[in-house]
């Protein structure tokens, strides 16, 4: 499916880093019990993830020809 929307194999390693990185940070920072840590980190990982392949599907097929 994200052949389709235009990412190669660099944008999905990519994509799976950033949401990591916001699982991560998120469920350290936020507040609760670990279970609900892990809840909001997980949510906002995907998050993060549907707004960086929309940003990046937008990128790849409205950037410039010297880009």
């Amino acid at each position: 499916m994200l052949d389709r929307l235009g990412l190669d194999r660099r944008d999905r390693r990519n994509l799976l880093v950033v949401m990591a990185v916001v699982a991560a940070v998120t469920a350290v920072v936020s507040a609760g019990t670990i279970s609900v840590r892990l809840v909001v980190g997980v949510i906002a990982g995907l998050i993060s993830g549907v707004v960086f392949v929309v940003s990046t599907a937008l990128i790849n097929r409205y950037k410039p020809e010297h880009w």
